[in-house]
């Protein structure tokens, strides 16, 4: 009984660490390396009728609870480049550009985030691509508390600006077969079980769980994310 009784508290604890994802509002064109959705942007060269100087991808790898050092727990915002360039002359993507704009925390507006962390130098030599990983602190207490948030960034050839951009982002809609991909959630299966609750029920791996609605009843159980 005390087991049953628990299993609600699980289920919150599991739904407030679940990681939340996002999928850029425009130019939707492409992919990440990992398979998130990515805004491509076409480099165009400084003289018209010349080819295109390569293009940049960017993406989210979404919000999500992590430990720090110290222990404490901290949600993260993950934001990723790739910078290709398919020209004779070096593009660089101005690190010092890059901000996270337009941040909406639980339906408030939040000032510019400046990055926490970031990863790669940006440039990319001639017939190279090069990556870029920012990492962003919202001041939220859960993943989901983060509603959307923009990108804005530039990108250079010399002392060219080549792309200035803002780019929003908003929630992803993701299908069952992709949280079954997700590396953050270790059991996400249908099964028949036992009914209980409000319809939907927690589960810890194969081999049990049980399932909302009266009588019997169709639902599905899942693990948190795995925080590392």
């Amino acid at each position: 009984m005390r087991f049953l009784l628990l299993l609600p508290l699980l289920f919150i604890q599991a739904a407030c660490w679940g990681p939340r994802y996002f999928s850029p509002r425009e130019h939707q064109d492409g992919t990440s390396p990992s398979g998130h959705p990515a805004a491509v942007y076409a480099l165009p060269a400084a003289t018209a009728g010349v080819a295109e100087l390569g293009e940049l991808r960017l993406w989210s790898a979404g919000t999500r609870a992590r430990y720090d050092e110290a222990g404490e727990e901290r949600i993260e915002l993950h934001v990723g480049f790739e910078l290709e360039n398919n020209s004779d002359e070096p593009l660089q993507l101005d690190l010092a550009s890059i901000r996270c704009e337009e941040l909406v925390v639980d339906d408030l507006l939040q000032p510019p985030l400046p990055h926490q962390l970031i990863e790669g130098t940006g440039l990319a030599l001639p017939g190279s691509t090069v990556r870029v990983d920012c990492l962003y602190l919202p001041p939220a207490e859960v993943p989901s508390d983060v509603d959307s948030f923009s990108i804005r960034f530039v990108v250079l050839a010399g002392d060219r600006v080549v792309l200035q951009q803002v780019t929003p982002f908003g929630p992803q809609t993701r299908s069952m077969g992709a949280f079954r991909d997700d590396p953050y959630f270790y059991a996400w299966n249908s099964r028949w079980g036992p009914g209980w609750g409000p319809g939907w029920a927690v589960g810890w791996g194969p081999g049990w769980g049980a399932a909302g609605g009266p009588g019997w009843g169709r639902g599905w159980d899942w693990g948190p994310p795995l925080c590392r």
